[in-house]
């Protein structure tokens, strides 16, 4: 598709962040708002949903397909399918797009929109125009997301049940025209008379009590293991406040007997027992180490003390999982009066904790009928933030892992993307930010491709593709030390600034100098530390850290313009024989300095240099007879 030629002048304007040069990104836009976005690890593809509309795009974003979903005779009170003569209110209603997802082995997309009450659609991967199941006459059984464009809907694809059948787990808000389902687990295929989204059993759904007292918007699911999370905010309105929850159920527990959620809580190191930050607005899960992490953003409103602001906090899920089971345990086996304050039953109703054996909880891991369910705890999981951004919301996460190190990518409401590096004190550092677009909110599908090299984020009617790292354009050990980016360090034998993968000989000591290290090859001692122009001798160079060398990786001497000749390595020094000829020693002075560089021989690779001082006796002695 061409681009117009104000696009094409945004593709070399976009992404002015801090750096050597300006960055060229990759870049689509849309007429629509744009609203989610997913990639396909394996092939590449990009899919991204909008109000109206879908797009199928290649890895560096280029149009391959598109449909059409919207607009369409519709009205949120009126219940699909949409006939004028019994919905007098139907009007031309936009479709946002509500959920989007990938179902790569069954080679499908899931989408759902906010038109007739939030049905979905499945489509073909390789060709989104192809539409493999879509019905709007099937009633309240096939509303899976909100139709209230304000209200999120988030969810994941997964296998369950003993045949390992493909289904949805669903969460979502309840808007004022929705179904009151809040949590629930969906159909993809046709089985024994069962359309595609119907709930899985009669008993896989959480549905708000009727005169429900909370609203939820959520913001996250995601897998680990046999379990299903999701990661929502709740306003409570007795008594009146904000709540981030973090839910946790069995995939194969088809009754919602393991439901479990608690508190987390994002804190400010600098004063922990202050307020803490308020709503989490995005959430990801990744494995930078042994174990996984929940990463998550949160934001504080200018009507606290402290101003508006964001923070980072890190939840990892050994330490989820041990709070959960404690929670379930001390309900199981706890007093009913001890645990009033502390536990309730989500959504509506009272829990009955107590009265059970020890053990309860290892013994029914995926609870059971004779248990309490669905179970809520106020005593949950507090963190102390990373990162603090004041002024500013952070608006999405994702994480990853390079070479043992991990990397936080942080949009921002004011459109950039913020890279920080996450050391294992849990300290962090901001190294880079990269302006994707001006004053515009970094939406929260912020995703890696699958090698793991790209990074795409969106805005609200732009998808963009940005590199992890940029090591090639710094052009010095100095300028890829500087920048401390964790992707990068400076391969020695080559004389450029690569990830570590790309240096072949990184694994030998001495070969790859990561950045965040600051070090690079310097000579931090000469002997003798001076010599005569007119002497001939050897200079002893100790060279740190001095690369692990092997006969072939021969050294050059280059003492100013003079021929570069042999050198010779002991230890971690190397040895250079003093030139013949040295340059005139300047007027005023009793020495000149020279630069000795040292070379690989092969492809004349500089390693480092040294400014060393002759010195001229002569001129030492004149300016001493000068003198007054």
């Amino acid at each position: 598709m061409a681009l117009p030629l104000w696009a094409l002048t945004l593709l070399g304007l976009v992404g002015l962040g801090v750096g050597l040069r300006p960055r060229k990104l990759n870049v689509f836009c849309s007429e629509m708002e744009l609203n989610h976005l997913v990639v396909d690890g394996s092939s590449g593809v990009v899919y991204v949903g909008a109000v109206n509309m879908l797009f199928q795009l290649s890895d560096d974003l280029r149009l391959q397909q598109q449909a059409v979903t919207g607009p369409a005779l519709d009205n949120k009170k009126c219940t699909p399918p949409i006939e004028a003569s019994q919905c007098h209110e139907a009007v031309p209603t936009d479709n946002t797009n509500q959920l989007l997802l990938l179902d790569l082995p069954g080679k499908r997309l899931v989408e759902c929109g906010s038109l007739f009450k939030g049905i979905c659609a499945l489509r073909a991967l390789s060709n989104i125009s192809v539409r493999l199941f879509y019905e709007d006459g099937s009633g309240e059984k096939s509303f899976v997301a909100s139709n209230d464009e304000s209200v999120a809907t988030v969810g994941l694809v997964s296998s369950t049940g003993p045949g390992g059948e493909r289904v949805l787990f669903v969460g979502k808000g309840n808007g004022p025209y929705d179904n009151g389902i809040i949590v629930s687990t969906r159909l993809l295929d046709r089985t024994e008379g069962r359309e595609a989204f119907e709930a899985y059993s009669d008993h896989t759904t959480f549905k708000a009590g009727y005169l429900s007292t909370n609203t939820q918007q959520f913001v996250a699911a995601f897998e680990d293991g046999p379990y299903v999370f999701f990661v929502f905010n709740q306003q409570d309105k007795h008594p009146a406040r904000n709540r981030t929850l973090l839910a946790r159920m069995c995939k194969e527990d088809s009754s919602y007997y393991s439901y479990v959620e608690m508190d987390l809580q994002c804190r400010e190191p600098s004063d922990p027992q202050g307020p803490a930050f308020g709503a989490c607005l995005a959430a990801s899960v990744a494995t930078p180490g042994a174990s996984r992490v929940l990463y998550a953003v949160f934001s504080r409103d200018g009507r606290s003390s402290g101003g508006p602001g964001a923070g980072l906090c890190l939840f990892p899920l050994e330490e989820v999982h041990a709070k959960m089971e404690a929670n379930r345990n001390a309900c199981y086996t706890g007093s009913r009066e001890a645990s009033r304050d502390t536990f309730y039953k989500p959504f509506h109703g009272e829990i009955q904790c107590g009265g059970h054996v020890l053990g309860a909880s290892e013994n029914f891991p995926c609870g059971s009928e004779h248990l309490p369910y669905p179970l809520g705890s106020r005593d949950g999981l507090t963190a102390m933030a990373v990162l603090q951004r004041g002024g500013l919301n952070l608006t999405a996460v994702t994480v990853t892992a390079e070479n043992g190190h991990t990397v936080a990518f942080l949009g921002t409401s004011d459109g950039r993307i913020l890279k920080v590096y996450l050391a294992p004190d849990r300290t962090s550092e901001e190294y880079s930010s990269i302006l994707v677009e001006i004053n515009k909110r970094i939406k929260r599908d912020l995703v890696l491709s699958g090698d793991l090299s790209s990074l795409y984020a969106m805005t609200q009617d732009k998808v963009f593709r940005l590199p992890v790292q940029e090591c090639l354009s710094y052009l010095t050990c100095a300028q890829c030390r500087d920048s401390q980016d964790p992707y990068c360090g400076w391969c020695v034998v080559e004389g450029r600034c690569t990830r570590r993968a790309e240096c072949p000989r990184a694994k030998e000591t001495g070969h790859w100098l990561w950045s965040r290290d600051k070090s690079c090859v310097t000579i931090i001692d000469a002997q003798p530390q001076n010599m005569s122009r007119r002497a001939q001798g050897e200079v002893q160079l100790t060279v740190s850290p001095l690369p692990a060398l092997t006969e072939q990786d021969e050294l050059l001497c280059l003492f100013g313009e003079s021929p570069p000749h042999p050198a010779r390595v002991e230890g971690d020094a190397v040895v250079c024989n003093s030139p013949s000829s040295i340059p005139s020693t300047p007027p005023g002075q009793d020495h000149v300095a020279v630069s000795i560089q040292l070379l690989f021989r092969r492809d004349d690779v500089f390693l480092t240099s040294h400014q060393y001082p002759f010195y001229d006796c002569r001129e030492a002695m004149s300016l001493v007879e000068n003198l007054p």
